[in-house]
């Protein structure tokens, strides 16, 4: 029953908090109360159930890196609901809000529990059709605009994910998820499945190149639900990585490698891109798709082989677990400026300070304990140029700590209110706090054969309060501290963007837009020529019928016609149809 409940409550929360109207208080303690049998499942086993009567016979089971993902996202749904309850009180679309939102989450949840590719398909669509709603809330232009690049992305995702599904089940002989990645390890077309896999879920990722709708999205949605986006529902895209990913039963070494490589392109880029931002949520938006970069470069050294699944996926959960958090405090972090004042500023300000310490692996927090995890396995893979890049792990931890210094700066230019009280939503933003990245850490979440593995047996604590440990991930930190007050402080060094920003958000989603009008410009000039060709001819019709009449020319239209009616020629057909559609779209 519980894993039912786990679905069923959040759909009835959509329903119920819909119908309440504006002004009405109570809607935040009803999405709380909806992540209850999550929870339980997150902190209590509970053995796996099968639902013959659901979909194509659905099971639903944990393991340990999906406990700790569903722990993850139980903390930032319950505390952006109990946000969004205060948040957006009074808001007019506050009901609509409301059933996305409770939507999105039981979609989150289904998917973190199902065992098996039909429920686990179903929710993942769900959670990524919901959460247009909560996009396009607000309906201004940029809104709409960020919404539909959103909608064409995720349309195009589910083309990759339909098709890798389809060939993994095929090569499985099994809807089971766990039989997925053993089948893709044996599997001829294995690599070619899973590539798919990486493109489909690397929508939801945010992973290069297909992350340009993140800067978009986050600043359109309101606050709470930019901190689901990208708190909780990319970390869904490194779920489904990880059920394609053979970790540890192959080698792919030209796979492995493209991703490590992919992965350090977006843990620098973009955080050197967000650098150029003027709006903290875009700033917050880059952050998010470089921390996801580090994820992928963990996977990547997965599928070069020597370390087991067992070590390394619950690392990568433990990673989300602890970005995840830290994110959505900061995402929910910035509606407070203009909204707290007094002496709760102060408060802000320290939990503000301890989010970005948390992402750039700073001492005494759980970002500490995850950015070694990267680290050990960095060094101990046998992946070609691994000692480059740990070198660039280490420079990443000076870009976040820029990027993330820059946010702040940002965040301190907003007014404070004239009010010297805290508002009602301070409550759940301060919950989140205590609910932090410091969990990663505790015997709740920290799987005792992967602490042995690292600390060597010496323990957590042992490893907490080595100096020599914290120094490693203080200096780092440290220089992008000073280059961010260096910048400010000298008139002469201060170039960063006030009002607009440099670059443009959304990055490559201007040069797709550039090549299709070029394109556009193209196929007319092309259609103007064809039409005064034909102008100029004397009884065009009748060259048309000598043409169509010619023997050559009916051998030419009988093998293209077999030669389209192959899945290949399909299949790019599709994908031309949704780039298209993407244009029209934007």
């Amino acid at each position: 029953m519980i894993w039912f409940l786990t679905i069923v409550l959040p759909l009835l929360a959509a329903i119920i908090t819909a119908y309440l109207p504006s002004g009405r208080r109570g809607v935040g303690l009803i999405f709380v109360g909806a992540t209850l049998p999550a929870l339980w499942l997150g902190l209590v086993e509970v053995s796996g159930v099968t639902a013959q009567w659901f979909l194509l016979e659905s099971h639903f089971s944990l393991d340990t890196p999906r406990r700790i993902i569903l722990l993850l996202t139980v903390i930032l749904w319950a505390t952006s609901g109990l946000f969004a309850g205060s948040y957006l009180k009074d808001d007019a679309r506050r009901g609509e809000f409301s059933f996305y939102f409770g939507a999105t989450m039981a979609g989150n949840f289904g998917l973190l529990i199902s065992a098996e590719v039909a429920s686990f398909y179903t929710f993942f669509a769900l959670m990524t059709f919901a959460s247009y709603g909560l996009v396009i809330h607000s309906r201004t232009p940029s809104a709409r605009r960020a919404a539909r690049i959103y909608l064409v992305m995720a349309i195009i995702g589910e083309l990759f994910l339909i098709t890798a599904f389809y060939l993994a089940v095929q090569s499985a002989g099994s809807m089971l998820l766990a039989d997925i990645h053993p089948a893709l390890a044996e599997a001829p077309n294995g690599p070619f499945i899973f590539l798919l896999g990486l493109v489909g879920f690397g929508v939801k990722v945010g992973a290069i190149p297909l992350y340009f709708w993140l800067p978009l999205a986050h600043p359109a949605a309101p606050a709470p639900a930019s901190a689901v986006l990208s708190g909780a529902m990319i970390k869904a895209g490194l779920v489904g990585w990880m059920h394609f990913a053979p970790v540890g039963l192959v080698e792919w070494s030209s796979l492995s490698l493209l991703m490590v490589s992919l992965g350090f392109t977006a843990a620098l880029g973009a955080a050197i891109y967000g650098l150029t931002q003027v709006d903290p949520k875009t700033n917050l938006a880059y952050s998010s798709i470089s921390q996801m970069g580090v994820m992928t470069v963990l996977l990547g050294i997965g599928l070069y082989g020597g370390i087991p699944a067992g070590l390394l996926l619950p690392a990568i959960a433990l990673y989300a677990f602890n970005h995840g958090t830290a994110k959505a405090l900061l995402f929910m972090g910035t509606a407070l400026p203009a909204k707290v004042g007094g002496s709760w500023r102060i408060l802000m300000w320290v939990g503000l300070g301890l989010g970005v310490l948390a992402i750039a692996g700073g001492p005494l927090t759980g970002g500490l304990w995850t950015k070694y995890l990267v680290k050990t396995f960095l060094g101990e893979t046998s992946l070609p140029g691994a000692q480059t890049f740990l070198l660039l792990l280490t420079l990443s931890a000076v870009t976040t700590t820029l990027l993330l210094s820059r946010f702040l700066h940002l965040l301190y230019q907003i007014k404070a209110p004239a009010k010297k009280v805290a508002p009602a939503f301070l409550l759940p933003w301060v919950l989140l706090l205590l609910a932090g990245g410091w969990w990663t850490m505790t015997p709740a979440l920290l799987p005792a054969e992967l602490m042995n593995y690292i600390t060597k047996e010496k323990g957590i604590m042992a490893f907490f309060w080595n100096l020599l440990t914290n120094w490693g991930a203080l200096w780092p930190i440290t220089i992008g501290v000073l280059v961010m007050a260096f910048t400010l402080k000298f008139a002469m060094l201060n170039r960063w963007p006030t009002k607009n920003p440099i670059l443009p958000p959304g990055d490559f989603l201007h040069i797709i837009l550039l090549a299709g009008d070029l394109l556009a410009k193209l196929i007319g000039k092309g259609i103007s020529l064809l039409e005064y060709g034909i102008k100029s001819l004397q009884g065009p019709e009748k060259l048309f019928y000598r043409i169509s009449d010619d023997k050559r020319t009916s051998q030419i239209s009988a093998y293209a016609e077999i030669l389209l009616r192959r899945w290949e020629f399909v299949g790019i057909g599709f994908f031309i149809f949704f780039i298209t559609l993407f244009l029209l779209l934007r």
